[in-house]
């Protein structure tokens, strides 16, 4: 299945993170962190998931922050993707 997992810093620097049109999680500007149990809900990852991240910026502030999350979360769907494409099918 195709993911898109947007990434969208908004006007009060919230983070949200939005998997095909669903909020999953919003980083409060007050705290800038996520645990990596927390992307593994967000991912929901099934066999054969194929994931797509896309960065949004609402008003052009706190764009390293955005960022960051943008290359932590492009980095993990890289290896996703990877993985996938390199499965071969069983042979019997």
């Amino acid at each position: 299945m195709e993911k898109v997992i947007k990434l969208i810093m908004g006007k009060d620097k919230n983070l949200a993170i939005i998997v095909n049109d669903e909020e999953k999680h919003k980083i409060l500007w007050t705290a800038r962190n996520i645990t990596a149990e927390k992307i593994y809900e967000i991912l929901d990852y099934k066999k054969d998931d194929k994931f797509q991240v896309i960065p949004e910026c609402e008003s052009g502030a706190d764009t390293q922050v955005l960022d960051f999350f943008t290359e932590l979360f492009q980095s993990i769907v890289v290896k996703i993707n990877e993985f996938n494409s390199d499965e071969e099918e069983p042979v019997f």
